[in-house]
Parts: structure tokens; C-alpha cells; sequence
């Protein structure tokens, strides 16, 4: 039936360039060369109006974490340190999570303690308190509202060492853990939704290792279900309903094999799915935004030796479109309308390179 809707095709390079959705800009480079960045978070930390960046460095090596701040423009030429001390960070979420109505800074670091940091309302990043386990494989958060008390949650993605929930004392502190899912579940990223229509939000996970992918169901954690092939080598997820039923679909990045949305039901099952992208492929990161403005989700992707990619969704059918350098190795994608001209921008978290941003230019031409 799927294949009925939906199909997937490439456009030759010339008419890619010649379609181009995105431009880049001198100013719009963040950090240092040979910074391993992981990932960008976003968020307005100083109540400006306008969009800034926490950029998480290092990854297995201690880097200096930064934020960078909007000039209003989509540019970002001032900056600072985040805390003083540099760590082995893949991610940094930006949320509330004291509810206090600032947005503060969580920090997901490898083999070393994650981090909170607190806003003090003028956009100055307080450390608060280290979380979780010395020993963890962190590589990233997933941050939303677990057990219903209206104060955020945090899920913790641990690579083949165990994976927890840390549920918030209402004050912005997370001592309670939970653990979940098995000790050594290689799991790299966790995305968040409430996928079988129960109001519990669940936890979908993104797992290599040729260990399955699985859906941990709210509010225990306790029971789940496999999707995908069981064995992908999966690196990134997200959820969106793609296909307006209004049932969460999952979307897939993938190493060494095609990239996939696996569509939801009112059964809870994943059964039905299209593929995308190349069979060796080195797709990354995975992110769904509206970029055209027509109200539907499109697909980015990015990608290790390989330029990265955009499918636009024209009612199911996806174009691709190629962007950035085929040099870079991008492993984050944020999403945000940078400059304030109502179009998503794109960041591009690039590890040993340039992080770049890339201004969306829809309707400008």
C-alpha cells in the first residue's frame, strides 16, 4: 500500500545545483577547524528574541563547550565558554528545567559525568550538578516530561553499558534513576513520543552493535517491541507523523545500509516502511522540518563522506537535494529559522571541521 503513495527518487547533480534550497554565508561558521563537534543545541538563552547555539565538543577527546549568541541577524559574533573546564561532550540540550521560565543547559559526556547547567535569567550558565555514571558510554539525552508531574525528564543513551532515566525533583536535579532495557544495549540515540496511544510518552531508540532497534513503553519502561530489520546499524532517530495520520512514524539514519521511515498505526506496529538514501551510505544524523512551507515534514540527513542531503515531501513523493561538503563528517543536524525570516535554517554539528550554517532561501530567488 505504501509503495502505492510514496516513492523516493535522485535528481542528477546538475539539477540539484540548479534547485538549491540553501545558502551559506562568511559569517555563518561556528568554532575552530579541528573542533570534534557532535552536536548544536538551540534555544533563546538570553531572552532576545532570537535563536542561540550551544555547540557539544569533543566526543571522546576533552574539548571546550561554547555558546554563541544571535546577533538578531542569523549571525552568531559573540561568544563564551561554557563552564570552565573542557569535557568529552556529545551532546547539550537546551530546555526548562526548573520551570522558572529561562532556558538552561544539559551536557551528555562520554565516560565522565553529565552536567546541568542553570540559567540565572540573564542568559549566564550556572553549573548546578553532575548526573549519572562515571563509567557510561554517554552519547545522548532525550529530554521531555517521563512521568507526567509537568517537570522535564532525562533519558540517557549509554553505547553498550546500561541506559537510564533520570526523572527531575521539580528543582531541576536528577538523582532518581531508573534503569532500562538490557546492560548492554549499544544505544545511540533515544527519541521520544507517545507511540501507541496511551498518553504515556514512550522511548524509541536508535541501537548498532547489530542489536535491534527497539520502542521502551511508558510510564514503566518496562515492556517493548522491536522495529526495523533487527540488525541495522542505526546512528540516528527522530519521530513525526510524515504522513498525516496522525500516528507517530519513525525515521531512521543508518551506516552501511539505506536510511527508512517505518510508519505507525492504530495498532502500535512498524511493519510498513520506505526506504531512502544509498545501500552505503554513512548517514549520521537525521532531522524532519517543514523547509518549503507547504505543511508537510521533509527529511534532512547528514552524512560522512558524503555531501549531505534534503528530501523535500510533496505529498509522500520525496526529491532529493545535496548540500554541504562532501569532506565534512556531520554528525548533528539542528533545525531552527535563524535570521527570523520565517524560513528553517540548518546548523551543521561537523566533527574535525567548520560547524556551518546553511540560511534556507525558499521564495528568495
Amino acid at each position: 500500500m505504501i509503495k502505492q503513495y510514496i516513492y523516493l527518487y535522485t535528481l542528477s547533480l546538475s539539477f540539484l545545483l540548479a534547485q538549491d534550497l540553501f545558502k551559506t554565508h562568511p559569517y555563518g561558521k561556528l568554532g575552530y577547524q579541528k573542533n570534534l563537534t557532535s552536536s548544536i543545541g538551540l534555544g533563546d538563552l538570553d531572552q532576545d528574541g532570537d535563536i542561540d547555539l550551544v555547540v557539544a565538543n569533543g566526543r571522546h577527546w576533552a574539548e571546550q563547550n561554547i555558546i554563541f549568541f544571535n546577533d538578531g541577524k542569523g549571525f552568531f559574533r559573540r561568544s563564551k565558554n561554557l563552564g570552565s573546564e573542557s569535557n568529552t561532550s556529545y551532546q547539550a540540550p537546551v530546555v526548562d528545567i526548573d520551570n522558572d521560565g529561562d532556558l538552561d543547559i544539559l551536557v551528555a559526556n562520554d565516560r565522565i559525568l553529565n552536567q546541568v547547567f542553570m540559567n540565572d535569567g540573564n542568559g549566564n550558565l550556572i553549573f548546578e550538578q553532575y548526573f549519572g555514571k562515571q563509567e557510561s558510554n554517554t552519547r545522548g539525552l532525550s529530554v521531555t516530561d517521563l512521568n507526567n508531574d509537568g517537570f522535564v525528564d532525562v533519558a540517557v543513551a549509554n553505547r553498550k553499558s546500561q541506559n537510564y532515566i533520570y526523572f527531575n525533583d521539580g528543582k531541576g536535579h536528577f538523582n532518581n534513576a531508573l534503569p532500562f532495557g538490557s546492560k548492554d544495549e549499544a544505544t545511540i540515540k533515544i527519541a521520544s513520543g507517545d507511540m501507541n496511544g496511551d498518553n504515556y510518552i514512550d522511548l524509541v531508540l536508535a541501537n548498532r552493535n547489530g542489536q535491534p532497534n527497539r520502542i521502551y513503553f511508558g510510564p514503566t519502561f518496562k515492556e517493548s517491541s522491536i522495529y526495523g530489520t533487527g540488525k541495522d546499524e542505526t546512528r540516528g532517530v527522530v519521530v513525526n507523523d510524515m504522513d498525516g495520520d496522525n500516528y507517530l512514524d519513525i525515521i531512521n539514519a543508518n551506516i552501511g545500509e539505506k536510511n527508512a521511515i517505518y510508519f505507525g498505526d492504530a495498532d502500535g506496529l512498524y511493519n510498513r516502511k520506505v526506504l531512502f538514501g544509498g545501500s552505503k551510505d554513512g548517514t549520521m544524523a537525521v532531522a524532519v522540518e517543514d523547509l518549503d512551507n507547504d505543511q508537510d515534514m521533509d527529511i534532512i540527513v547528514g552524512n560522512n563522506g558524503q555531501k549531505n542531503q534534503y528530501y523535500l515531501n510533496d505529498n509522500l513523493k520525496f526529491s532529493s537535494y545535496e548540500f554541504g561538503n562532501q569532506e565534512s563528517i556531520t554528525y548533528g543536524l539542528s533545525l531552527a529559522d535563524f535570521n527570523g525570516d520565517g524560513l528553517i535554517d540548518i546548523v551543521t554539528a561537523n566533527s574535525d571541521g567548520l560547524n556551518i550554517i546553511y540560511y534556507n532561501s525558499y521564495n528568495k530567488k
